[in-house]
């Protein structure tokens, strides 16, 4: 035969192998391994057969002794056993000591290392831009202190505006949570940046095509390029439907998203890092607060949730007077652009002439609409606008009021609204005992908290409303502080609703500097009471409750004859059944599994030692006895055996 029809012929015989083995090697392991890495083990496997075909040819009388191979097929019937057996047993091993340098979970493709070295890079680039700003800002400087120090708050304030859109946005929803910081640092993150560079008109029609898939001027009667406003997340233009409808167009920056993406992962981080190295930041669990914010900021980026919220604090808004939002046009919303109707007016922070040009009684009808869009959203409906200050409501040309910014409002379930409702009312009419179990139970109080001291704290508080006749933001400051104390988680609802109600007082002020919003509570609270302890209202809850009871009572005979049957009869039986998850018995077949593994491996491993020493029997392929032919197929099989369980435990995950 020529020699490179040789070579050819073994290079595709070494290639079948390859292949063959490769989709063998699993199901002799019993586990799944990267195909990859099977692959190479199979390669290398494959490859130890040339070396040892030397070594061993002679032994097992396969070349003569001229060195030509002999064609018996006694000899290459137990060479081609031994070697598939080889085969296997290389390519395992191979499998069980790569796993264990490297366990298959942990080594990334080529395509996922290129992309994760990107993301390190791109986040190191990061971390050392935010490094730079901490210093120069001051605020590295005063971090061991934290929010006690006198510079702290400045030097956040100043550190996050020159950060960028993650952070401002940030530092805006935190100037709102009292209930997660104390209120010098809310007082100065309050002052944060609002405004930013604008976008280009090229940048603006990029986004404007890409969502909606055509001009501005395509899609719009008329389009102003000329912003009405720019922040740090959007900007908002002026335009004119094709309809003949006056709308407003907010864009979302092209790099907004990209920034919030690669900030998240930087802020977790130096949240962690905080927490380790400093109490302030450990007291105050800064990963979880930046953790539910960033969630928040996520959520905020996609317009297609703030549509959804404005319909819905719209239909909350149903039924009352002189209090209107923008109407979303969701044939020209995406997740990036928003299209609400104008409102025609001015923010209630820079229209004090305008108000003030109004009669006294028509500023004061405003207020308690005011106060009842807010009343009537938060306990009767359950949707309300979560951040009522005088920047997101405006004065409107027609003398009504229009409220703005939906991308987060305040939801709250029938049973939060009931019991809050009584906690405002318990704090109006200076009942602390009903307060206190209002706040238990609105609350996630641990249960060792001392209760009495509880009430005797919250007792305090409301003596202090009462002494001042103001429901104001530094009560729901002092209770949310009061909550830190003794240890008290405030859910995201709850928050919400105070967050309101303290951030409304000072547009009531502005609107009727006489209202005293504890007045209007107080005046309202009794009618808000009986509609949601209405007979009605009670009698519906009940019918409920009592379609449940009867669904399960009309059961309950039946069951009890059952087993009171049973219990007669000698045949009640408790199944405990403790391995009814379907993970409980894969994890249990998988450990039967390898103990028979590992106890066939121990037989055949003594058996093939028996027989490989034993130095008896006539040679009968070479020199190889029938003893030692058998011992090595012990050996191997053996070898196979004890390695499936040993792979498992360097493998991070078993699937089966």
């Amino acid at each position: 035969m020529p020699q490179p029809v040789v070579v050819v012929t073994v290079i595709l015989a070494a290639l079948v192998m390859t292949g063959v083995l490769t989709l063998s090697a699993r199901r002799v392991l019993g586990a799944r391994t990267s195909l990859p890495r099977t692959v190479v083990a199979s390669v290398v496997a494959v490859g130890s057969l040339w070396p040892l075909g030397l070594l061993f040819a002679d032994r097992f009388g396969i070349l003569d002794d001229d060195g030509s191979l002999v064609s018996a097929p006694g000899p290459l019937f137990v060479t081609a056993l031994l070697m598939v057996l080889w085969l296997h047993v290389a390519a395992v091993l191979m499998l069980v000591v790569m796993e264990a340098l490297a366990p298959t979970a942990s080594v990334p493709s080529l395509t996922q290392l290129v992309r994760g070295s990107y993301h390190r890079a791109r986040r190191a680039r990061r971390l050392a831009q935010l490094t730079r700003i901490m210093s120069s800002s001051g605020l590295s400087h005063v971090l061991r202190t934290g929010p006690r120090h006198q510079e702290f708050s400045e030097s956040l304030v100043t550190a996050i505006n020159r950060a960028g859109v993650t952070y401002v946005k940030l530092g805006q929803m935190l100037s709102t949570r009292h209930d997660l910081l104390p209120e010098n640092l809310t007082t100065a993150l309050s002052r944060l940046q609002t405004h930013a560079a604008p976008l280009s008109d090229e940048v603006v029609t990029e986004v404007v095509r890409s969502e909606l898939g055509a001009e501005p001027e395509s899609l719009f009667r008329s389009f102003s390029h000329t912003p009405l406003a720019a922040a740090s997340v959007a900007q908002v233009h002026e335009a004119v439907t094709q309809e003949g409808q006056h709308v407003v167009v907010k864009v979302q920056r092209p790099e907004a998203r990209r920034q919030v993406r690669d900030d998240i992962e930087v802020l977790h981080q130096a949240a962690l890092i905080a927490e380790d190295r400093f109490d302030w930041a450990r007291n105050m669990s800064v990963t979880s607060i930046i953790d539910e914010l960033m969630e928040s900021v996520r959520q905020e980026l996609d317009y297609r949730q703030e549509l959804s919220n404005t319909r819905a604090v719209e239909a909350a808004l149903s039924g009352v007077r002189n209090i209107v939002t923008p109407t979303p046009v969701p044939e020209l919303s995406t997740s990036r652009v928003l299209v609400v109707t104008k409102l025609d007016g001015v923010p209630l922070t820079s229209a004090r002439e305008r108000v003030e040009a109004l009669s006294a009684e028509h500023r004061a009808r405003l207020a308690e609409n005011l106060v009842d869009v807010l009343i009537e959203g938060i306990f009767i409906k359950g949707v309300f606008h979560s951040d009522l200050h005088p920047g997101n409501i405006m004065l409107l040309e027609d003398g009504r009021l229009g409220l703005l910014d939906f991308g987060s409002i305040g939801v709250l379930d029938s049973e939060a609204r009931q019991v809050l409702a009584t906690l405002i009312y318990a704090i109006v009419h200076d009942d602390a005992v009903t307060a206190t179990n209002a706040f238990i139970l609105a609350f996630d109080v641990p249960d060792e908290v001392d209760q009495a001291q509880l009430q005797r704290a919250i007792g305090r508080e409301i003596a202090l409303v009462q002494g001042t006749a103001e429901l104001d933001a530094g009560l729901f400051a002092r209770l949310f502080e009061l909550a830190r104390d003794f240890g008290v988680g405030i859910p995201l609802g709850v928050t919400a609703a105070f967050r309101s109600l303290g951030a409304v007082e000072s547009s009531l002020q502005l609107l009727n500097p006489d209202m005293s919003l504890l007045e209007a509570a107080r005046s309202r609270m009794h009618s808000m009471m009986r509609r949601l302890n209405s007979p009605g209202r009670l009698a519906a809850q009940a019918l409920g409750s009592s379609a449940v009871a009867t669904a399960v009572a009309r059961r309950l005979p039946m069951r009890v004859e059952e087993v009171s049957s049973a219990l007669a009869q000698g045949r009640l039986t408790i199944d405990a059944r403790p391995f009814g998850h379907d993970s409980d018995r894969h994890w249990l077949r998988s450990l039967v599994d390898d103990a028979i593994s590992t106890a066939v491996a121990v037989a055949s491993l003594i058996t093939a030692a028996i027989l490989l020493t034993a130095g008896q029997g006539e040679p009968v392929v070479g020199a190889l006895s029938l003893y030692d032919v058998t011992g090595a197929v012990f050996a191997f099989s053996g070898v196979v055996l004890a390695l499936r369980p040993i792979l498992r435990v360097y493998q991070r995950t078993i699937r089966p």
